[in-house]
């Protein structure tokens, strides 16, 4: 039995595609089955496939940077503002909430509206609301204008992957998801040297100026490049329902036209998918192993370094966000491209239906090497070695954090595909809402044991959570089968 996907990438399409189905380059048909329209994102050249896929990853990335840039300068921003450094960091803290909770609009409307709206929309919100940031004069306006910013950004953050999943077959999602999630991890910490150098050389209006203006002219090209990639297709048949009809509406202001206004019952629907194991185990593996592999060095550096070392809000940048920067694009060379032929590798070994576990094999390095960077880099911190130990430990952490990321949004896809919109902001809602509780607790529990212990129980953490990536890999199968599939969403 195929239980390798869902919807479109399974009976139905096979048997449509019966006695000519589409091959992929091993000689399998393609999950899914592709329709013989030149507008289904799946028939598109690879080149325009990949301009679509860098503009959606840089909104994505573009989210935790624009949260997170002005990190750096708690110290001015405080003083202007008359509040405590405690205090300012709240002006992160509510962005990432509202970051973390309003995808759960965003998802439904982009799967009525279109893919394409949404950005646009949700974008042009993000940047009115960080160009207010930069010239709010009171402390409240600038609460108010950053929690518009993390609903503004945080649209691809929440509906990004589902670009992925809508552009590219189930053989090659590991490698172009490895794309999008190096460039949402990268947000965070790109924003701390950009900001530290920002807030060291010029002023902290500045650090939401930079990702204003950058928002901005994203915006422009987005506008003007980023095509509507959500495709009806007929859930029986897994053709085109011939909902688009010209390029011209793929480009337009509204994308494709709409067939229904959204429902109350499509703002559950996230919510729903909580009723599987596939998803409800790998989810909350990913929260917390983002939480620990990358945002709490965020959270922590900046008194780590600068009590140990005497580090500048520069250095701090320099020390968190090289580190974690160079760790994960190194991490995702071991991640996506890997997993897609460990998938193929399961094909063969099943006829051509490979297991969507198969993927998760490729988080074991993962599961080891994000709990033992974050050991080394507490227990050096703790011991006042030179500086580059805690660094390469953070490294050795986002490394880890990488393999492990981009192997488990592959996965989920792959497993409910028409669902993916719902699984893509779950998993985001999911790592943000752990995230930032992680600034409230993190220093003063270092600094009531130490770092060394800090740091290491929230890796162990990590390790106990693996247990719920074993147990899919032994029983996600099963489950699966007896769970059935999700009953909406079933024409996307």
């Amino acid at each position: 039995m195929g239980l390798a996907s869902d919807d479109t990438e399974s009976k139905a399409s096979a048997v449509t595609h019966e006695f000519a189905p589409k091959l992929d380059p091993h000689g399998f048909p393609l999950r899914p089955q592709p329709s013989d329209d030149p507008l289904d994102p799946l028939n598109w050249s690879t080149a325009w496939k990949l301009v679509v896929l860098l503009q959606v990853s840089f909104l994505g990335f573009l989210g935790p940077f624009s949260q997170g840039t002005v990190n750096s300068a708690f110290g001015p921003l405080s003083k202007d503002m008359h509040v405590t450094i405690s205090e300012a960091s709240y002006s992160t803290t509510i962005a990432i909430v509202f970051a973390g909770i309003f995808p759960l609009i965003w998802s439904p409307l982009a799967n009525c509206y279109g893919r394409r709206p949404v950005f646009l929309g949700a974008t042009a919100i993000g940047i009115a609301a960080t160009a207010g940031s930069a010239v709010a004069s009171s402390w409240g306006s600038l609460l108010v204008a950053r929690a518009f910013v993390g609903i503004g950004t945080s649209v691809s953050m929440g509906i990004g992957a589902t670009v992925v999943s809508d552009l590219y077959f189930m053989h090659e999602r590991g490698t172009y998801m490895g794309i999008y999630v190096v460039f949402v991890t990268n947000g965070a910490h790109i924003a701390a040297i950009v900001g530290g150098f920002t807030a060291k050389y010029v002023d902290w209006r500045w650090c939401y100026w930079v990702p204003a203006i950058t928002l901005g002219a994203t915006w422009l090209i987005n506008l003007v490049l980023l095509p509507e990639t959500l495709y009806h297709r007929d859930p029986s048949t897994g053709m085109s329902r011939g909902y688009t009809e010209s390029w011209w509406q793929l480009l337009s202001l509204t994308g494709t036209p709409f067939k229904r206004h959204p429902a109350w019952w499509d703002f559950t629907h996230c919510f729903l998918m909580l009723k599987y194991p596939s998803v409800v185990l790998a989810g909350l593996y990913y929260s917390i192993a983002f939480g620990v592999g990358t945002v709490l060095f965020a959270v922590t550096g900046a008194a780590a370094f600068g009590s140990i070392y005497g580090f500048d809000t520069a250095q701090v940048g320099l020390a968190i966000g090289l580190s974690t920067t160079v760790g994960s694009v190194i991490g995702e060379l071991s991640a996506g491209h890997v997993s897609d032929q460990i998938l193929y590798l399961s094909a063969k070994r099943h006829a051509g239906e490979p297991k969507c576990e198969s993927r998760l094999q490729t988080t074991w390095p993962g599961s080891f090497l994000l709990p033992a960077g974050v050991i080394i880099g507490g227990l050096c911190l703790q011991y006042k070695t030179h500086w580059s130990g805690p660094v390469v430990g953070i490294g050795i952490g986002s490394f880890g954090l990488q393999i492990v990321s981009t192997s488990i949004f592959a996965y989920l896809t792959d497993c409910y595909k028409p669902q993916s919109t719902e699984i893509s902001t779950l998993l985001n809602t999911g790592r943000l809402l752990f995230s930032f509780t992680l600034g409230f607790y993190m220093v003063p529990f270092a600094q009531v044991t130490t770092w060394g212990i800090a740091w290491s129980v929230m890796a162990i953490i990590c390790v106990v959570l693996y247990g719920g990536i074993v147990l899919l890999m032994w029983k996600g199968p099963e489950w699966r089968e007896h769970l059935g599939r999700p009953n909406f969403d079933r024409d996307l």
